[in-house]
């Protein structure tokens, strides 16, 4: 996670687009025979330079290609920890300090050894300038590496952790975080900054990384301006890596070569239908419950780009790499059950009348659907709930909304209910659930405040490594019993890519990382591009 930060109010003139370049140490030119990689990473209509790895507004391929993170972990395969600058972390009382190991070969792009003091400053830099939300008291040298100690125990932070962005000394020393774009980045990563255009960034491998011989010569970046010009590039070879979503993408561009053309759907998150739990009749819990046993998961999961997404579990957490984590009772989704839904709703004072689900005072249960118009998946997923729940009798229907009056109507708590945010798992389910349920999270839209909740939630922040599967069985139970969210699918982040120029990719039978160009995580990203090959 890329640290939290006040957004960068500067930006630089389109006239700084024109041609900028910077050298920023040793880089190679793409050889004649050796394609670019193209990588479709951008969807605005014009680039902005920014390679400040602080800000908000940094372009993709800052981190990850210019600038290194600590370590990560393969949340595409059973969260493997993966090396980067850190070889490895030792926790110590418990959970309020560690020792990472630093890997001793890493240098700087000017040649110049990256050190524990580096390390140290750009912890303290981060602390003085309010960018770090990690919960670091003090940081000293080690014999391999640095000492970090924390306010609290901190085992739930550690993807976090490993994220941090470490710069070097020298340069930060003197840049303000709010406002320097950084157009001369010199970082410790296998690329170095081309040219920057309107529409496109271009990354160079240096010839000297300190880690390994860099297999891609040159990276570009480029923006695209519609699904549709992102569909022919695909087809075409244009683009060599895509993660936007585009429409039937097994029909439009898999089986367009079956060959070459592959598609990887990444289950990252979770995305739940979330109902206001301040508004009647949604604060009832057999309300909750008939509504989970009247959806039909896979109908919904297969109404856009079926593939991509998956129907999930009732505790939220995904079944496919989760499992060990969830009783086996409660891994598989709910199947859609007519009668039970319609049991649970005669405990709430609802049954069906002429076709329709009446409540005590006479009136029909009436709900709405707030999600964005402009999302044509999301629009044809909550079509399809509210066509599952009107069959049932209830007056459903979808408030397709602009952007802008979505995130006005979510933050006022004006619905009745929302299919449209996801919920990232992370290495273990603190984030997770903390996200969606703590009263004292702003991504809690619904409104769920339950002390037992928050208990949870506490304890399984300072839960060793080894004790944080029975510390997440409160928090299952809580989904099991309670449904302040209903689980309907995992959000797939459908990685597209060719293999007419390069081969390696990670994949479901391979999956050493995430096919991630920086978005995610550098390390993902770094991890990819070194693992390639040219055809």
């Amino acid at each position: 996670m890329r640290p939290r930060m006040k957004l960068t109010a500067v930006v630089a003139g389109l006239a700084a687009l024109a041609g900028l370049t910077a050298c920023s140490g040793g880089s190679s030119s793409a050889s004649g025979s050796t394609p670019p990689l193209t990588v479709a990473a951008y969807s605005q209509p014009t680039l902005q330079p920014n390679f400040n790895p602080f800000s908000v507004n940094a372009l993709r391929g800052t981190i990850g290609l210019i600038y290194e993170q600590l370590f990560d972990f393969n949340t595409a395969h059973q969260n493997e920890f993966m090396p980067s600058l850190v070889t490895k972390y030792t926790w110590a009382t418990g959970g309020k300090a560690i020792d990472l190991a630093l890997d001793n070969r890493a240098k700087w792009s000017d040649g110049s050894a990256l050190t524990a003091d580096d390390v140290m400053f750009t912890f303290d830099y981060m602390k003085q300038h309010q960018l770090l939300a990690l919960p670091v008291d003090k940081v000293t040298k080690t014999a391999d590496g640095v000492h970090l100690t924390f306010t609290k125990p901190a085992y739930a932070a550690i993807q976090d952790l490993g994220r941090t962005v470490i710069v070097p000394k020298k340069v930060w020393a003197t840049k303000d975080p709010d406002t320097d774009t950084n157009l001369k980045p010199m970082g410790s990563g296998p690329y170095s900054l081309g040219q920057v255009t309107g529409q496109q960034a271009t990354f160079k491998a240096r010839d000297d990384y300190w880690k390994q011989k860099v297999p891609v010569p040159q990276i570009t970046y480029v923006t695209t301006s519609s699904t549709n010009l992102l569909t022919q590039q695909l087809v075409r070879h244009e683009i060599d890596l895509a993660y936007a979503g585009i429409p039937d993408v097994k029909n439009q561009f898999v089986q367009r070569d079956p060959a070459q053309n592959h598609l990887w759907p990444i289950y990252a998150s979770m995305k739940p239908l979330m109902l206001n739990l301040k508004r009647k009749p949604f604060d009832n819990v057999h309300v909750r419950k008939g509504l989970a046993l009247a959806i039909d998961r896979k109908a919904v999961t297969d109404a856009y780009n079926s593939g991509v997404y998956a129907p999930v579990g009732p505790t939220g957490l995904y079944q496919g790499t989760w499992s060990s984590w969830i009783a086996p009772a409660d891994r598989d989704p709910v199947k859609p059950n007519k009668a039970a839904a319609l049991a649970e709703f005669a405990q709430a004072g609802y049954k069906q009348q002429g076709g329709k689900l009446i409540g005590a005072d006479g009136k029909q249960l009436k709900l709405r659907i707030l999600t964005v118009s402009a999302f044509a998946d999301g629009m044809a997923y909550s079509q399809e709930l509210a066509g599952e729940l009107a069959a049932l009798g209830i007056d459903a229907a979808v408030n397709g909304v602009p952007s802008a009056a979505y995130t006005g109507d979510e933050d006022k708590r004006d619905f009745d209910a929302i299919y449209g945010d996801a919920f990232t798992f992370g290495t273990n389910p603190y984030t997770f659930y903390n996200k969606m349920l703590s009263a004292k999270s702003k991504t809690n839209v619904v409104g769920w405040d339950d002390p037992a909740t928050e208990s949870a939630l506490g304890a399984l922040a300072q839960a060793a490594p080894d004790a944080q599967l029975a510390g997440s069985k409160p928090l299952q139970q809580i989904m099991l019993t309670q449904l302040p969210v209903i689980p309907v699918a995992v959000k797939g982040t459908p990685y597209m890519y060719n293999t007419e120029h390069w081969t390696g990719w990670p994949s479901a039978d391979d999956p050493y990382t995430t096919p991630d160009p920086g978005a995610i995580s550098g390390v993902f990203a770094a991890k990819l591009f070194l693992s390639l090959k040219p055809a």
